[in-house]
């Protein structure tokens, strides 16, 4: 799997919490994994010990710590950070567009639309690449949009763009 050249389009919120995350794994945790490493190493050298599975574990941790570094520093690399008043001024939904929605249920929603990488559905970022957010990409208020999700079609009236 190698790496992407397609720009992520990234909140500055978003951005900067991913550029602290970088700092800190780059920072405390390598040093936190290495010291591990270190006493792992040197316990299983006393022979007195069977300590080869905590230098094992230790070694994946390595491995994931260096895997998430690399995911992070290509993302950051990639990120173009969304000028949010810019998609509050459009008149369509784009990324960083903040959407009410009501669903057929009467229940209205409030949804930011957002890059894959900081999709959290559950706090009200949804991934443009979703069933409703790649349904709701270019529509107006006002519009109606019917979405085919896993549990289903959806339908929702696009009540006001923020």
């Amino acid at each position: 799997m190698g790496m992407q050249t397609n720009a992520v389009p990234l909140t500055r919120e978003a951005y900067e919490k991913l550029r602290r995350e970088l700092d800190y794994l780059r920072t405390v945790r390598r040093r936190e994994i290495a010291q591990e490493i270190r006493e792992a190493w040197e316990s299983e050298l006393d022979k007195d010990s069977d300590v080869a599975q905590p230098f094992e574990t230790a070694k994946e941790d390595q491995a994931l710590l260096e895997s998430r570094i690399a995911t992070l520093e290509d993302i950051l690399a990639r990120a173009t950070v969304i000028d949010e008043a810019v998609a509050r001024a459009s008149d369509t939904v784009t990324v960083g567009s903040v959407v009410v929605v009501v669903d057929s249920k009467g229940e209205e929603h409030v949804y930011q639309i957002v890059s894959p990488v900081e999709s959290d559905p559950a706090g009200g970022k949804l991934s443009a690449e979703s069933p409703v957010g790649a349904a709701l990409l270019g529509k107006r208020a006002g519009e109606r949009v019917r979405v085919q999700t896993p549990s289903g079609i959806k339908e929702f009236f696009i009540r006001e763009l923020r």
